[in-house]
């Protein structure tokens, strides 16, 4: 108990800054506030295995390997101090807190707590190199999207690059509609329904990967709301109240697409357990 006492307080003494910058730009920053619902989360999984956890806490009798992985922490932690790189060391944290619960705890606590982990993993923001190499395909597929909804729609429309002209407007797929947002939050919320999901590993796979082809489309579709907006009431429907409701409306769609597929996964599970256990035959 001393040492993971001693450990708990070096981790909390090393990482107090860090950690206070990372909820304070969850809380302030739009583009990271879905790190503050998955942080949510993984304390939410956490004290509902609360007892299991106790249960299974037990020091690892081999500590090489949990050593092996906070000291690992600890050099990213000291890279990203000194070259400035606000990802490495808040991405340290997540490393640090797999060694201490692998050296204190044991392999088994370890797994028990693999999910809330992850979901801390995932809550850290993306670093700006990463968000710039995927915002702009995304921005082009998403304006795809829109060309063919608006087309399938009647609206002429010419597309240029990032640019959608329509005879009464001219809308541009900014950054912040690359739908990037969106896609980080609505994949957080796949892999926790494809966690609770009684399926196999491969179904919860493909329901955790379905995410991304869900919020590109439904990102498309909202852009084509969007223009389809501007010819009907003009130019200003592409800013203001409408803009906003028409993202959170594709945002619960979305979500209504995803439990969708989670049904149909569990459906397709219970039909094939189903189709496998043996017919017992009456008896008169």
């Amino acid at each position: 108990m001393i040492a993971a006492a001693l450990v708990v307080g070096a981790v909390a003494w090393t990482y107090g800054r860090v950690v206070s910058g990372l909820v304070a730009e969850w809380a302030s920053s739009p583009d990271a506030s879905y790190g503050l619902v998955l942080a949510i989360a993984a304390f939410a999984l956490l004290w509902q295995r609360r007892h299991t956890i106790r249960h299974e806490f037990a020091p690892s009798p081999h500590p090489t390997p949990g050593l092996a992985v906070l000291l690992s922490g600890t050099a990213l932690f000291v890279v990203g101090q000194l070259g400035a790189d606000l990802f490495l060391t808040r991405l340290s944290v997540i490393v640090v807190i797999v060694g201490a619960v692998w050296l204190l705890a044991g392999g088994r606590a370890l797994r028990t707590v693999a999910a809330p982990i992850g979901f801390l993993a995932m809550a850290v923001p993306l670093p700006a190199i990463l968000v710039n190499t995927i915002t702009l395909p995304m921005q082009l597929v998403a304006s795809r999207v829109a060309e063919s909804t608006l087309a399938l729609a009647g609206v002429p429309v010419f597309r240029d690059g990032n640019l959608l002209v329509l005879p009464s407007a001219t809308l541009q797929v900014a950054e912040a509609c690359s739908g990037l947002r969106s896609l980080v939050s609505l994949t957080a919320i796949a892999i926790l329904l494809a966690w609770m999901t009684d399926t196999n590993a491969l179904r919860r796979a493909a329901l955790a990967a379905i995410a991304l082809p869900i919020a590109i489309v439904v990102n498309g579709w909202r852009i084509a709301a969007t223009g389809l907006a501007c010819e009907t009431f003009g130019p200003r429907a592409a800013t203001g109240a409408w803009h906003e409701a028409t993202g959170w409306a594709a945002f619960v769609c979305s979500l209504a697409l995803l439990g969708l597929a989670q049904r149909v996964f569990e459906r397709s599970t219970r039909a094939t357990r189903s189709e496998a256990s043996p017919s017992i035959p009456a008896t008169v």
